[in-house]
């Protein structure tokens, strides 16, 4: 199964109440948060501070990418 980002989902999420700037539910980045969720053995919803070490985790992707072009 082949994934492709759509414009519709952006990755960046909309502005929201707990602070979060990853979209989770962006088809790519959904992969990337199930299995980083498994390699952290996170079971359910995972807290705070679990949340913003996987958009640390992501930001930290983006920026090696940048930098490779």
């Amino acid at each position: 199964m082949e994934i492709k980002p759509t414009e519709k989902e952006p990755i960046y999420a909309p502005k929201n109440k707990y602070g979060y700037k990853i979209n989770v539910n962006h088809p790519v980045i959904r992969v990337l948060y199930d299995r980083y969720k498994k390699w952290k053995g996170i079971k359910m919803i995972p807290s705070d501070k679990e949340r913003f070490e996987f958009e640390h985790y992501i930001e930290q992707l983006i920026q090696k990418r940048r930098n490779q072009k």
